[in-house]
């Protein structure tokens, strides 16, 4: 009966440090240097249309990739966290491409732009996050 609750101790230890491990490893990992990384480069409305036609295979294509989505704004607004939120306009009147951007930037309504960040998918809208301007 010692021997088994000493085991027991023993796993439970060995479990604890690998979690922590992990957890530490996780925690310390650096971020991709979006602005700087390549970038699948697509335009907002053939972006939208791959999600809304095919949801799985644009997510296999875009999801947690860094995307270069070019289009024209159709509404710049601010976040809870006072971060610029550009929504690029697409075929469909009531949804597009939210990106939301990481700098400010000097960004208006009908503009012609181009934005690198991260595809998190789809909701209503494809959402890019950690986004930069590059023209």
């Amino acid at each position: 009966m010692k021997k088994l609750k000493i085991a027991g101790i023993i796993i439970l230890f060995t479990v604890a440090a690998v979690s922590f491990y992990a957890w530490l490893y996780i925690w310390n990992k650096p971020q991709l240097n979006v602005e700087h990384s390549s970038a699948v480069k697509v335009t907002a409305a053939a972006l939208f249309s791959e999600y809304s036609s095919n949801e799985k295979e644009a997510n296999a294509k875009y999801i947690d990739k860094v995307v270069e989505v070019s289009g024209v704004v159709n509404s710049v607004a601010k976040n809870s966290e006072g971060k610029t939120v550009v929504l690029l306009k697409t075929d469909d009147l009531m949804f597009g491409v939210n990106c939301t951007l990481e700098q400010a930037a000097d960004i208006k309504a009908d503009e012609n732009i181009s934005l690198k960040g991260i595809c998190t998918g789809y909701l209503t809208d494809v959402v890019l996050i950690r986004c930069y301007k590059t023209n």
